[in-house]
């Protein structure tokens, strides 16, 4: 069933104007409790057929002036009365929030967690989550919370705005439809898709000119306890085949030898294809244990090693040339 996501919905002027009315009824918010002011109910597509048999029992029964088909009729009518009750009931009340995104890479699934909450006595059944594309089919039990992972895809690099969340059930005869379309606020950043690219003028070391790269991977300083994410090259085999456990190999030169990613290396590429070849290279040398720095148009990071050094700077090619 139809119904739009936002007032920057495009088509037609109907869709724009039921848009921009849903955003000031359900503003964006990191928790919502679903109420009567916030959630809509319809008849279903099977309504269709229900209410084609009960007319024609109806009229069956007026016309041969049958008791027993007429209070078959009126019976069907009052249990779908009740089942409107019902249906809005299984969604009433239940409280939706968002308790934090994961970041990934463009191209890739990223991971947001979503707690719903259910404060009443009565169990909520089939109820079917869908953002961004994600499904979700879940029951909550009474005065539970139950945590759900939305794993939404993605396809540019920046701060993932999935839209709004559609939750909806048709519980329990499946006659009508209830719903509701919550803004949640995510943050949540998708990082440039990592793509090797030949640098043009070559990585410098140390910031040098005319200087080869230098990898970090000549002075040997000796061993340190394995951690999980090292590249394979980096890994003592032979202790490990000798049965001494995982180690990993440690070398003088990362820190002497600092090596810098620059903007201008790939002079032949457009600004996403040297974005997502930075990236990659950042990849690159995070898997070596390498001290890099980066610079950018009008930025630049000094050389660091580390997983927050890491994020900062895949932080900086995702949100580069874009609005926060």
């Amino acid at each position: 069933m139809f119904w739009p996501t936002s007032a920057a919905a495009g088509g037609s002027p109907w869709r724009r104007w039921a848009g921009r009315w849903l955003d000031r009824r359900q503003p964006e918010t990191a928790r919502e409790t679903l109420s009567r002011r916030n959630l809509y109910i319809l008849p279903a597509g099977q309504f269709a057929g229900f209410a084609t048999v009960l007319g024609l029992m109806w009229l069956a029964g007026t016309n041969y002036e049958n008791n027993l088909i007429l209070a078959l009729a009126f019976l069907l009518l009052a249990v779908f009365v009740s089942a409107i009750f019902a249906t809005h009931a299984n969604l009433s009340g239940l409280r939706i929030a968002v308790r934090g995104g994961e970041s990934a890479f463009a191209g890739e699934p990223l991971s947001v967690h979503l707690h719903l909450e259910n404060p009443s006595a009565t169990d909520r059944f089939a109820l079917v989550l869908k953002w961004g594309g994600a499904v979700q089919r879940v029951d909550v039990a009474a005065g539970a919370t139950l945590a759900v992972q939305m794993a939404l895809p993605t396809e540019k690099r920046g701060w993932l705005r999935p839209g709004r969340l559609l939750i909806e059930t048709r519980y329990p005869l499946g006659l009508l439809r209830a719903w509701s379309c919550p803004r949640l606020r995510v943050r949540a950043l998708v990082y440039p898709r990592p793509v090797p690219a030949e640098a043009g003028g070559g990585a410098l070391a140390d910031g040098g000119a005319g200087q080869s790269p230098q990898r970090g991977m000549d002075d040997f300083a000796g061993l340190d306890e394995w951690r999980p994410g090292t590249a394979p090259q980096r890994i003592a085999w032979k202790p490990y085949s000798a049965g001494r456990g995982l180690l990993e190999k440690t070398f003088e030169a990362q820190s002497m030898n600092p090596e810098w990613l620059d903007w201008q290396h790939y002079p032949g590429l457009g600004v996403e294809a040297r974005l997502s070849a930075l990236c990659a290279k950042i990849i690159e040398m995070q898997g070596l244990g390498q001290c890099y720095g980066l610079r950018l148009p009008g930025r630049v990071f000094a050389p660091a090693q580390g997983e927050a050094h890491r994020h900062r700077l895949l932080t900086a090619l995702a949100t580069f040339g874009l609005e926060d």
